[in-house]
């Protein structure tokens, strides 16, 4: 109580800014001389520290993640001071990667700064320029496959049919719906008509009655009957051949047209993608980054001028990121700024915009993902 009561106090004399506590000088602290990453806890030793300087949260969390007092973990990527989920590829300031390949920072500022000089990539290199496009390649879509499963056929036997399961228990007094998916229904299915005995051979007619003389009224009545001549295939005539070559091709007719063919090379084997659901986190995404920026997901975010330098809405479009990928957590408006004016610093100077960053084409499509050290930093959503 004693703590809380000091945390309310600090907080009225500075409401804007975080407690003294939180920001004081790193000296002050446990705080290792060089930041380390530790793969057990897959988080860097300064993230508590950077997090309550950098992220909008309250001086008494903010005093409670400095402590480790806080009741719930925050986003993984919190504790990799890498609040936009960028992925390694040899960042300035990158000290190590988690098992998905997310970079562990050093510090926030480094983090942001990667941030910025990436989206800087996709809108002036990539040509992506809407939220939509940049999201399509920022958190690309992790489609599953779904498994068909087959059907079961009739039973060829007897024996068969006595081993299926029934799908449904139905008793032979009440059948609210006829025969429908009783044992007697499906008996009646696998047998055809005449049981399941022989059938039955014709009754031979008695020697006997070929020696009584048939009466006149009867005249060819009993005699066998002439069978029919087999009809040999005529010969297509001219008047056929000519009235087949008016008939239009089967690619032009609708009904013939609109039905791939059973079997082809087209029907998906085993099952097919199920990418519904992140076709939707993709669209909710970009909205959420056009929020406070443009009307729509897929109008131009006008993040850089035409020869290269950042606008106004790059800012904006970073804080609306990391909202995404760390919510409820919110980076400080310092943080972005600091990162957009170092992006500024950066440019001015060709040769380090180069050695921080190297571009590369980025690759199409259709092309598989190129495990490089040095490919493009994608990502994977929270």
């Amino acid at each position: 109580m004693l703590f809380e009561t000091l945390v309310m106090l600090l907080t009225a004399a500075a409401p804007a800014r975080p407690p003294a506590l939180v920001v004081a000088p790193a000296s002050l602290f446990w705080r290792t001389p060089a930041p380390a990453y530790a793969p057990e806890k897959r988080a860097v030793d300064n993230w508590r520290f950077e997090s309550a300087q950098w992220l909008e949260i309250s001086p008494l969390a903010a005093a409670k993640r400095a402590l480790d007092a806080e009741d719930k973990d925050p986003a993984r990527c919190v504790k990799l001071n890498n609040y936009w989920c960028v992925k390694r590829a040899g960042w300035t300031g990158e000290i190590a990667s988690d098992a998905d390949g997310h970079v562990a920072f050093a510090s926030a500022e480094e983090g942001a700064a990667v941030a910025a000089l990436l989206l800087r990539r996709y809108y002036v290199d990539y040509k992506r320029h809407t939220a939509r496009a940049i999201v399509e390649r920022w958190a690309p879509a992790q489609c599953t496959a779904m498994i068909a499963r087959p059907t079961p056929g009739l039973p060829a036997s007897r024996e068969g049919l006595a081993r299926m399961m029934p799908q449904r228990v139905v008793p032979m007094a009440l059948a609210p719906r006829g025969l429908q998916n009783t044992l007697r229904a499906r008996w009646l299915a696998a047998h055809g008509r005449g049981g399941v005995g022989a059938p039955p051979a014709r009754t031979r007619i008695a020697e006997a009655l070929d020696l009584i003389p048939a009466p006149s009224i009867m005249a060819g009545v009993s005699e066998a009957r002439p069978r029919r001549e087999k009809l040999k295939p005529r010969a297509p005539d001219a008047d056929m051949i000519a009235g087949l070559s008016l008939l239009p091709p089967p690619s032009a007719m609708p009904s013939l047209g609109a039905s791939p063919p059973l079997g082809g090379a087209s029907a998906p084997l085993g099952g097919g993608l199920d990418c519904a659901g992140e076709l939707a986190r993709i669209a909710n995404y970009a909205a959420h980054v056009a929020e406070g920026v443009v009307a729509s997901p897929n109008d131009d975010l006008l993040l850089f001028t035409t020869d290269g330098q950042p606008t106004g809405n790059l800012a904006k479009v970073l804080a609306n990121m990391a909202a995404v990928e760390i919510g409820p957590d919110r980076p400080r408006l310092a943080l972005v700024t600091a990162a957009v004016s170092q992006l500024r610093r950066l440019l001015e100077d060709p040769a380090k915009a180069a050695a921080a960053a190297p571009p590369e084409p980025e690759p199409e499509k259709s092309e598989p993902p190129k495990p490089a050290p040095t490919a493009e930093a994608a990502h994977q959503p929270q």
